[in-house]
Order: structure tokens, then C-alpha cells, then sequence
């Protein structure tokens, strides 16, 4: 699995988190922001939710790349489970992002029932 494309992803939604984050404080340092609408507060919301969505599931490819490489340089790399996931990369990346789609299909709904998103 080629992880340059998840690479950029990741670097490009950090620095896009960073930079709103300061647009955000330096607003809030020269208008208050408390007066914003309940939908402005929800949108806000929701644009960091994806951010960290898309921030968590572009490290996945990266954070199991640099596991396999580390294992192979530190002699481990003979062993059954870390060939395995050496060959099956790609899928082990896919599982883990399923795993993450059944995660939030659970998550999301609490939150939204609990108030999260108001």
C-alpha cells in the first residue's frame, strides 16, 4: 500500500486544524464568538469532527507501516504474524477502517442523542 497520498492527507488536515484553530483564537480575541448561532456553534462542531475523522484515518496506513518496518529492523522480521501483515497490508488497513465505520455508526448516534451536536 502506497501511504504517500495518507502521508499528505495527515499533514495537510493537521495544518488545517492548526490554522483554525488560530483563526478561531484570534476572532475570539477581537469579536466575541459567544454570540454565534446554535448552528454556527453545531458546524464548528462538526468541521473539527471531520477533521480528527479524517486525521485519525489517514494515520492508520502510516502508524502500521512504520510498525512493520520497525520489527523488521529490530530482527522480528522472520516471524509468522509480522509477514502476514507485511503481505496483507492493505487489507489489515481496510479492517482496521471498518472497525472504525462500525465504531462511529455506534458512536455518532449517542452523541448525537446525548446533545453532543446542539
Amino acid at each position: 500500500m502506497n501511504t504517500k497520498p495518507c502521508l499528505i492527507v495527515f499533514i495537510a488536515t493537521l495544518v488545517l486544524i492548526i490554522v483554525s484553530v488560530v483563526i478561531g483564537n484570534i476572532l475570539e480575541s477581537k469579536v466575541t464568538l459567544a454570540k454565534l448561532s446554535p448552528n454556527a456553534v453545531t458546524g464548528v462542531k462538526v468541521f473539527f469532527f471531520t477533521l480528527f475523522g479524517i486525521l485519525v484515518f489517514s494515520l492508520i496506513p502510516l502508524l502500521l507501516r512504520y510498525v512493520i518496518s520497525a520489527q523488521i529492523k529490530i530482527g522480528n522480521g522472520d516471524i509468522f504474524v509480522i509477514k502476514w501483515i507485511q503481505l496483507h497490508e492493505k487489507g489489515v488497513v481496510f479492517g482496521v477502517w471498518i472497525f472504525f465505520v462500525i465504531g462511529l455508526c455506534m458512536a455518532i448516534p449517542a452523541a448525537i442523542k446525548d446533545g453532543f451536536f446542539k
